[in-house]
């Protein structure tokens, strides 16, 4: 029933036992939520753009199958439903209720929960019992969130956290030994993390973190397989250096990390250019992706990556000649320097 025109669907329960699916996206003058009571069977439910919705009502507790809770653009919601468990709820994404200030406490075995452009004012208690949660991504628009409780490093099942916007974030606590991928984007009082060097995180980007201590910086650049953090220069680990986009290298080894220091000529609010690598063996060619790419940086930045060589049809030989010459899509991207650590292990 998307794109629809109505206020309200029905009046009262309906027979609905057979309903798996249900789709109001675009329903933009929908006020009151329908009484879904007896759709005991629903497993997707889109509320995407309902922005005259105001109010989830406690009565959304009897979706016992519900497995996907889609809620973008409802500009109005105010209260979401409190105290439901949610049985099967797995992902639930909430975007651009900007009057919302809390999370709904819908199910403590959700394990993705997408929060994105809200005005959340702080992470809920209840977060503690979230055992299952595994990717978190909380993108604030409003200034108050100070910080990140204590608690969350018991979340041993979080494997990606990423929080963008929270511009009064100085220091991160003490993060669980699961997490593989963390990203914190325009925190510009961010100083302080708190991970160590045999930490099992392989992806620390940092974008617009231009307070980000020494120290942090040094863990970051160390033991990350990929990164992103503001910074003018190669990091000294990085023990083949270029000025510029290329450099050329002899080694018998096939893992490496790669660095380069590169600018946005001008500000850019989308397309966002790919990062490439060239890479030449005894004059024989690949390319490859910079994963995590270039996102919405202000300053100079370092990009991060790592590879293993793959020998195809009999490319490697002992002591390679092996070159590396990073582009970009675009012209408004220029690559400063660039750096390669050969990984012995």
């Amino acid at each position: 029933m998307p794109e629809n025109e109505l206020e309200k669907l029905w009046e009262g329960p309906q027979p609905l036992t057979n309903l798996k699916k249900m789709n109001l996206n675009g329903s933009k003058h929908l006020k009151e939520f329908p009484d879904l009571s007896n759709a005991t069977n629903l497993e997707d439910l889109v509320l995407d753009n309902c922005e005259s919705l105001v109010e989830i009502p406690c009565s959304i507790g009897s979706l016992h199958k519900l497995k996907y809770l889609f809620m973008a653009n409802c500009l109005n919601l105010q209260h979401g439903p409190t105290h439901c468990n949610l049985a099967s709820l797995k992902i639930f994404k909430l975007i651009g209720s900007r009057n919302l200030r809390k999370i709904p406490d819908l199910s403590t075995n959700i394990t993705t929960l997408l929060v994105m452009e809200t005005m959340l004012e702080e992470v809920p208690d209840s977060f503690r019992h979230w055992s299952r949660l595994g990717r978190l991504c909380i993108y604030s628009w409003v200034p108050t969130l100070e910080k990140i409780p204590e608690f969350i490093k018991y979340l041993h099942g979080l494997k990606v956290l990423q929080l963008r916007n929270l511009r009064k974030l100085a220091s991160l606590p003490e993060l669980p030994g699961s997490l593989t991928s963390l990203t914190v984007a325009s925190s510009v009082l961010l100083e302080t993390v708190s991970f160590s060097f045999d930490s099992t995180i392989e992806i620390l980007c940092f974008p617009n973190c231009f307070k980000l201590g020494r120290e942090a910086s040094r863990v970051i650049t160390t033991i990350a397989l990929h990164a992103c953090l503001p910074g003018s220069k190669i990091p000294v680990e990085f023990d083949h250096r270029a000025i510029g986009n290329s450099l050329i290298i002899r080694s018998d080894f096939k893992r490496f990390r790669i660095c380069v220091v590169i600018s946005l000529k001008e500000k850019m609010e989308k397309d966002f250019p790919e990062l490439l690598c060239r890479i030449g063996i005894n004059d024989c060619y690949a390319e490859k992706l910079i994963p995590e790419g270039v996102q919405r940086i202000e300053t100079e930045h370092m990009l991060i990556s790592s590879f293993d060589l793959l020998d195809k049809d009999g490319w490697l030989q002992q002591d390679n000649e092996i070159s590396f010459e990073f582009s970009a899509t675009s012209q408004n991207l220029e690559i400063i320097e660039c750096g390669v650590q050969i990984l012995v292990d």
